[in-house]
C-alpha cells in the first residue's frame, strides 16, 4: 500500500485543471473530462484514503485532505504564478473551497471553481445525522476496503454534516459555478442537493451561479456540460 500520494497528470496547455474526486471514488472518474479537455493540463490526485493513495497519511476530515493537496501544489511543477481551475465532485466539491482559499493565500491564481453536486450543505434529514453518516460510511469502507480506508467515516461527517465552507470564497473574485444533478444515486432517487439547499449556499456566496442537469450523482461526470463549464472558467 503506497505511502506516497498517487497523482494522475495529463500534460497540456492553458490553466491547470485540478480535479478533486468524491468520497468513494478515485482519480479514474475524471477520464471522460480528460478526454473532452484534450490539450489542457489536468492534475487529478487520488486523495488520501482512496484507491492507490489509501495508505497515504493525513489528518481526518477536509482540512487533512487539503493539507495533502497543498503539499502537492507546493512540490509540483506549477509555479505559484500559474493559473488553475479547481473542479470538485461530491466530497471534492466540499473540499474545493478549503483548497481554493489556501491556494489563493499561497499565491496561486485560481481562475474559477466548478462544484459538481456538492458545496452547499444538504437538507437536514435523518440520513444527515452525524451518527448515521458515520455508521453508513463505516459499513461502506468495510465493504470496499480496496477503494476506501477507515478515514472515510471521518471525512463523510466533516463534509456532509458541518456548515458549508462556501464562505471561504467570499473574499475572492473568481467565478464559482455549481452543477447539480437531477437525481441521486440512481435515476429513481431524489436529487442530492435540493433547490432550497443550493439557495442557502447562495445566501453565503451570492455570486455562485448554478444549473441542474438531467443526470445522476455519478453519471453527471460524463455529461458534456461539465467540460463546457471548465472551458468557460478557463
Amino acid at each position: 500500500m503506497s505511502q506516497e500520494l498517487v497523482v494522475h497528470q495529463r500534460p497540456g496547455e492553458g490553466p491547470t485543471v485540478l480535479a478533486l474526486h468524491g468520497m468513494s471514488s478515485t482519480a479514474e472518474v475524471w477520464a471522460d473530462l480528460e478526454r473532452r479537455l484534450a490539450g489542457q493540463h489536468l492534475v487529478a490526485p487520488n486523495l488520501p484514503g482512496r484507491g492507490p493513495s489509501r495508505g497515504v497519511p493525513a489528518r481526518p476530515g477536509m482540512q487533512g485532505l487539503a493539507d495533502v493537496v497543498l503539499e502537492l501544489a507546493a512540490r509540483s511543477l506549477w509555479a505559484p504564478a500559474g493559473e488553475l481551475v479547481v473542479v470538485g465532485h461530491s466530497m471534492g466539491a466540499f473540499l474545493a473551497p478549503i483548497v481554493v482559499r489556501r491556494l489563493a493565500d499561497a499565491g496561486f491564481r485560481v481562475r474559477g471553481v466548478l462544484l459538481l453536486d456538492g458545496g452547499p450543505k444538504p437538507d437536514d434529514s435523518f440520513l444527515m445525522n452525524p451518527l448515521i453518516v458515520r455508521a453508513l460510511f463505516t459499513v461502506a469502507a468495510l465493504k470496499a476496503r480496496s477503494v476506501m480506508s477507515m478515514r472515510a467515516p471521518h471525512d463523510a461527517v466533516d463534509c456532509l454534516t458541518r456548515p458549508t465552507r462556501l464562505g471561504l470564497l467570499a473574499g475572492l473574485e473568481m467565478p464559482v459555478h455549481l452543477i447539480a444533478a437531477a437525481n441521486g444515486a440512481g435515476p429513481d432517487k431524489p436529487e442530492f442537493l435540493s433547490d432550497a439547499a443550493i439557495e442557502r449556499g447562495r445566501s453565503v456566496l451570492p455570486r455562485m451561479t448554478w444549473e441542474r442537469i438531467d443526470a445522476t450523482h455519478e453519471s453527471m461526470l460524463e455529461h458534456p456540460t461539465v467540460a463546457e463549464a471548465v472551458r468557460r472558467l478557463s
